[in-house]
């Protein structure tokens, strides 16, 4: 996956979780972990969830496999 590809996608996680109940508005690591591990409390039942937890893992999996690139 390139990182054009990666910053898609945190567009399209951002686009998704605009309207959910969050602690910030952002696509951050801090908030891609946030929203895996406590997303599902009051924006399960919400349009695009699963797409956007989907993206969260995906963005998640790259940044730790990049990470130890380096």
């Amino acid at each position: 996956m390139t990182i054009f590809q990666i910053l898609c996608l945190r567009t399209e996680f951002e686009e998704l979780t605009s309207d959910y109940a969050m602690p910030q508005r952002a696509s951050d690591i801090d908030t891609i972990e946030w929203f895996i591990d406590n997303g599902h409390r009051s924006n399960r039942l919400r349009n695009g969830y699963e797409r956007a937890k989907e993206i969260a893992l995906i963005i998640k999996e790259y940044y730790y496999g990049r990470k130890e690139d380096y």
